[in-house]
């Protein structure tokens, strides 16, 4: 059960760690989203991206903590 959470976090940490190391590469792939460009302002894709990245990672670190 432990040997999970912490593969769980590890797999967390790195897809985080990518999200916010390759915004750039996301946002020419995908494309840049309206939403986040009208709600963060100029560059918000790639904002974004690394919120989204951040968020990961505390996912990841509260399922280690075994909160969730």
């Amino acid at each position: 059960m432990v040997f999970t959470r912490i593969v769980v976090f590890i797999i967390a940490l790195v897809i985080g760690i990518c999200l916010m190391h390759y915004n750039e590469w996301l946002v020419r792939t995908v494309g840049k989203a309206e939403y986040a460009e009208r709600i963060l302002g100029s560059g918000g894709s790639y904002t974004m991206w690394k919120i989204l990245g951040v968020i990961v990672i505390i996912l990841g670190v509260i399922y280690l903590l075994g909160v969730i």
